[in-house]
């Protein structure tokens, strides 16, 4: 079993106007860890981006009323990858948003510490973005 730890970031926006902004993968880029890279349409909810470890397909969980927000990212010519479990949960006026980040085969204890807070700052941009901070 992969070691795990559940990202939480609360945001202070109606939940409606969060699950928006979020479920629209274009703005993916605007408070993601690679907030310059162009995201290109290839159809059916996935995009091509250029990530730090080159071209990548990008594949978003379609629009749905659970709040999934699920992501893969995977190399072209593949046809899926690990699943990167993000979840909108309402949360009185406001919501919280809930990534889980998966020690990957292979990763050492200190790229995942590392990706840990590559996270929480991705979330908290995300946070200052639609609150307005």
């Amino acid at each position: 079993m992969l070691n795990s730890e559940v990202i939480v970031v609360s945001i202070e926006r109606p939940y409606a106007e969060v699950y928006a902004f979020c479920a629209d993968p274009l703005n993916f880029a605007r408070w993601a860890s690679e907030p310059d890279s162009t995201m290109e349409p290839l159809g059916s909810n996935e995009y091509l981006v250029d990530l730090p470890q080159g071209r990548r397909v990008m594949r978003f969980s379609p629009q749905n009323k659970f709040g999934v927000l699920d992501y893969q990212v995977f190399e072209q010519g593949q046809s899926e990858g690990p699943v990167r479990p993000v979840r909108l949960i309402e949360n009185a006026g406001g919501a919280d948003m809930q990534f889980t980040l998966m020690q990957d085969e292979g990763m050492s204890d200190e790229h995942f510490r590392s990706a840990s807070e590559w996270v929480r700052s991705d979330l908290q941009r995300l946070k200052s973005l639609l609150e307005g901070a």
